[in-house]
């Protein structure tokens, strides 16, 4: 499995990914969904919304900045399983691919046993969201191991 992170810009002009992919697409709330192409190989796309801003105790935040919830965390999770064994390949975008896409990045490729180095190297990414989504695939395994 590979796990590719890329911008808007980067997944509205399209990619080429040779294996089967899906797509988590992130944007801000109030702005509308990235164009995903539709090429060969597109299996699915989740799409969600929230701001790479982290939460903070006592911090107010005007109501059009959403910040990453564990219920988004879940479906991210529930996503990757449903498709990780008819995919290649899963490509997560937000804006500019800097900080949020990397961190959920990551948190896939921590959770499926995979390399995550890259995404902390060459980039800015949330611990917050990282946390968040790593938080969900624990649960999300531990819930699997009590129903079986």
């Amino acid at each position: 499995m590979k796990i590719h992170v890329f911008s808007r810009e980067e997944i509205e002009t399209g990619v080429r990914i040779k294996p089967a992919y899906v797509v988590i697409s992130i944007r801000n709330s109030g702005e509308p969904r990235a164009k995903v192409k539709k090429q060969a190989g597109l299996r699915g796309v989740l799409y969600l919304a929230f701001s790479g801003i982290e939460p903070m105790a006592g911090r107010r935040l005007p109501p059009e900045i959403k910040i990453f919830t564990s219920a988004q965390a879940d479906k991210i999770c529930a996503f990757v399983h449903r498709h990780k064994a008819d995919v290649g390949a899963i490509v997560v975008h937000c804006e500019k691919g800097t900080s949020r896409s990397p961190a959920v990045a990551a948190a896939i490729s921590d959770a499926l046993g995979l390399d995550a180095k890259r995404f902390w190297q060459l980039h800015t990414t949330s611990k917050y969201i990282y946390n968040t989504v790593l938080d969900a695939f624990e649960r999300g395994t531990a819930a699997q191991q009590k129903d079986s």
